[in-house]
């Protein structure tokens, strides 16, 4: 059990107000790799701001603005095209860094004691609080009306007690109202995800028995979106999972141990499994294909049918240059930023480089997008808006 709980605060620590200043920020000088596309007039720098504290998780674009929680808060609402400072959530009790999400004209986040608040995105004025019990480290999964949120007693602020009974939350946006709770084995729930009237989430829990150096149990939840009632548990030993995707005939998810798993949504049976060949982050979907990166430096499209690789891209540069955290889709176009500050266009179906832009940051949480501007965060807390010109 010390090797799990070692394990899991390693991972899950990866994931006073201090007004913004405005700086400038120049772009790195290249390698000179000649693979690289290198194209310095693809991105311009448009304004960078100082929250003066770690920023833990990539900006979150909402409509005209952006947000951010500096590590220990607050929450911080910027105009996207400017920077400058439109609202502050500061409550008494705290928030959570990586709990922020936004749907719609609403914000949501997790707050210290087991609460959550939404938002006026407009404005940040308080709609509602719910009271869950337990607190939230995660952002929300949507659909439709309701919003799925995930629970945990471990994480960065936590006693890290391993206890069992973390639950996911059917919420209704609107008002607040929980229409369900499921109340699982775990110490920990990662962020739901759904597919038509299934709603899938995962975690781990404790098994004395379980006395390997590396992995851990996990069970995986199909639940019915409606009442929260199990249709199907799938166990798995390969540690603490990371990101889930689902499709109408496939639950995809990678967990601890950098395999890459293909259940079948009917009955959480294993269709596929594979390796992605080093330490791969977190993944991300459409339609039927998933994209991730793992620290081999290549990027991958898979097929989520069968788990077939479609194409690998190999980043260009010196060795561990790998992607962070997740690519960014956007039409036919694969969008992320690599350890060294490089930003990447990929055609999405070909794996084929389009550009690269040398940023200069020093991140450790990758970029968002939206519409025509990336957005990026920094460990000293320095939020930056590029605009994409090309």
């Amino acid at each position: 059990m010390a090797r799990l709980l070692s394990t899991l605060k390693l991972i899950l620590l990866a994931c006073a107000l201090v007004l913004p200043s405005f700086t400038t920020a120049s772009a790195a000088k290249p390698d000179d790799d000649p693979r690289r596309k290198l194209d310095e007039n693809a991105l311009e720098l448009a304004w960078t701001v100082d929250t003066g504290r770690p920023i833990n998780i990539a900006p979150l674009p909402a409509g005209d603005l952006v947000l951010t929680v500096p590590e220990g808060g607050p929450l911080l609402a910027l105009d996207a095209l400017t920077g400058k400072q439109k609202w502050e959530y500061a409550p008494q009790e705290g928030v959570w860094d990586r709990s922020f999400s936004t749907f719609g004209e609403q914000v949501f986040v997790c707050l210290r004691g087991g609460k959550m608040a939404a938002l006026n995105r407009a404005d940040g004025s308080l709609q509602w609080t719910a009271e869950l019990g337990i607190d939230c480290h995660r952002r929300a999964h949507f659909s439709g009306d309701t919003m799925f949120v995930s629970t945990t007693f471990v994480g960065s602020g936590l006693p890290a007690d391993i206890l069992t009974g973390a639950k996911l939350y059917s919420i209704n946006m609107a008002d607040g109202k929980i229409n369900w709770s499921f109340t699982s084995s775990e110490f920990l729930l990662q962020t739901a995800t759904s597919f038509g009237d299934t709603v899938y989430v995962a975690g781990n829990y404790v098994d004395p028995s379980f006395t390997a150096d590396d992995g851990g149990p996990a069970h995986y939840y199909a639940l019915d979106k409606t009442s929260g009632t199990v249709k199907w548990t799938h166990t798995s030993i390969e540690g603490t999972p990371k990101a889930l995707y689902a499709t109408k005939d496939r639950l995809v998810f990678v967990a601890y141990q950098d395999f890459l798993y293909g259940l079948d949504t009917t009955t959480g049976d294993v269709v596929w499994k594979r390796d992605s060949e080093n330490w791969t982050p977190s993944l991300i979907g459409e339609g039927d294909v998933v994209y991730f990166s793992s620290a081999t430096t290549f990027v991958y499209a898979w097929s989520v049918e069968d788990g077939n690789e479609l194409w690998r891209y190999n980043i260009p540069g010196r060795k561990f240059d790998y992607l962070l955290i997740k690519p960014i889709i956007d039409g036919q176009r694969l969008y992320f930023m690599s350890q060294r500050g490089y930003v990447y266009a990929l055609d999405k179906t070909k794996g084929e480089e389009i550009w690269s832009y040398p940023t200069g940051m020093n991140s450790r949480v990758g970029i968002s997008f939206n519409k025509d501007h990336f957005y990026m965060g920094d460990r000293k807390g320095r939020v930056y808006g590029y605009k994409i010109l090309k």
